[in-house]
């Protein structure tokens, strides 16, 4: 599959407040059905990064410098897309191993 990520609502969101009441500096979305989002200064940690597939799950984690924070938005890019491919399987194809794999991808989203 060809994952695209694009700057989510073409950049609106940059500079407005988040889910964490932190600054948005970075808002991707992917054209199969998933966003992550980057902010600063935010109410529980300095940084905070927000991911969602689209009806599957939502998550954050946070940070305590922007390095750390741009290394795990790239991380957490690659594990969201091995969710979606996982996803593409056709739901008759889908079985217990299935749903093993599904939550093994889902929880490591979450370590």
């Amino acid at each position: 599959m060809n994952y695209i990520w694009k700057t989510f609502d073409k950049g609106s969101s940059i500079g407005t407040t988040g889910s964490e009441n932190g600054v948005i500096i970075r808002d991707e979305e992917n054209t199969f059905g998933a966003r992550i989002t980057l902010e600063k200064e935010g109410s529980i940690a300095p940084y905070s990064i927000t991911i969602g597939i689209y009806g599957i799950m939502f998550h954050t984690d946070f940070y305590a410098n922007l390095e750390q924070s741009d290394i795990a938005f790239n991380h957490f890019k690659t594990k969201i897309e091995k969710v979606i491919e996982h996803n593409s399987i056709s739901e008759n194809e889908r079985n217990s191993e299935w749903n093993k794999k599904q939550n093994n991808l889902l929880d490591s989203l979450t370590d």
